[in-house]
């Protein structure tokens, strides 16, 4: 087996999905009706690479990926060319940048993510244009990091990150992080904010004598963590509904509040039971 096909196959073993859980944290036919582009979404993945990326970053979703949307929401023709010959789909496919240890940054459907726990967090009051400026810079950055492959596998497997301080496994990430790794994590969703100037940290302001003036914080990787806690995001929350009881849990007739869900958000087929 040479060098190539032994990195494939490793790749393809460390990213592998288990089996869904019969219980859901969340439905994707509801969650993607309510994205709008430079949405971020957070992967909550148990893979052996996604259970590795959260020791590392000491956060409770593994990564945190970039919602571009319909290739038609993309602005600038020439990105619009550019997504077609990353994954040629139909006009309403809904297109999400992602990593893989094989291609690095890539485009791929965001059906691709079907059972899997995602968190939508959304930046507060962002503009079209800056939305579509953020796009152009992190749709411009695609196939970063496909150099680094081998070199990414000895900094996740090789060193011992479990034995290791949270705060200790944060600064050796941010220092030795190479460009496949801090994609794989986020950090390109993070540039893309810092491109148009919209904080993921909190400002710090600094005192120069009797002035202040506020600063960025600016890590050199981002994590799902830095959006999921950003003060400047908000967390978009979508109703969903289970096919089956999960075992171990009791059901009993809903005698609430029928308004609980807005009509919006209600499915044609449900109905209360008093």
């Amino acid at each position: 087996m040479n060098s190539q096909r032994l990195y494939q196959w490793l790749c393809e073993r460390l990213q592998r999905q288990p089996d869904k859980g019969e219980w859901p944290l969340g439905d994707l036919e509801s969650q993607r009706a309510q994205l709008h582009p430079c949405d971020v979404l957070l992967v909550d993945g148990d893979s052996p690479l996604d259970r590795r990326l959260k020791v590392l970053t000491g956060a409770r979703f593994s990564r945190a990926l970039l919602y571009i949307g319909r290739p038609h929401e993309v602005a600038d023709p020439a990105l619009r060319a550019l997504l077609a010959d990353y994954l040629p789909c139909g006009p309403d496919t809904q297109l999400v940048l992602d990593a893989s240890l094989e291609r690095g940054l890539w485009v791929r459907d965001l059906s691709n993510l079907h059972g899997l726990h995602l968190r939508v967090c959304r930046a507060q009051n962002l503009s079209p244009e800056e939305c579509q400026d953020a796009l152009r810079f992190a749709i411009s950055r695609l196939g970063a990091g496909t150099q680094h492959g081998w070199s990414t596998l000895a900094l996740l497997w090789l060193l011992p990150w479990r034995a290791l301080t949270g705060r200790l496994r944060r600064r050796l990430l941010n220092r030795w992080a190479n460009d496949l790794l801090r994609a794989l994590a986020g950090t390109t969703a993070g540039e893309a904010f810092a491109f148009i100037q919209f904080p993921v940290h909190p400002l710090v302001k600094q005192a120069d004598g009797d002035s202040a003036r506020l600063v960025r914080l600016q890590p050199r990787v981002f994590h799902a963590a830095d959006f999921d806690h950003s003060p400047y995001f908000d967390i978009i929350k979508t109703p969903y509904l289970l096919d089956a009881i999960p075992a171990g849990f009791g059901a009993v007739p809903w005698k609430g509040n029928a308004g609980a869900l807005t009509p919006e958000q209600r499915r044609p087929h449900l109905s209360v039971v008093d």
